[in-house]
């Protein structure tokens, strides 16, 4: 069985990077038209990610490596 290569976590300019561009995507897969549009997509984003921070706060997670 072999071993995973453990690699160390983005930086918070790395990660502000790589969300950037899936937020792009998703708005666009989206097809906002307006401005209301692109509002609205975003704070459902949020709310996904807010639904997900707390999913992780309360959950125990193990890793194993």
């Amino acid at each position: 069985m072999s071993k995973t290569k453990h690699t160390e976590a983005l930086s918070q300019k790395e990660m502000q990077r790589l969300a950037l561009i899936h937020v792009q995507a998703y708005v666009g897969a989206c097809h906002c038209r307006s401005r209301t549009d692109v509002l609205q997509a975003l704070a459902q984003w949020e709310e996904v990610g807010a639904e997900m921070a707390d999913f992780i706060r309360h959950t125990r997670i193990i890793i194993i490596h």
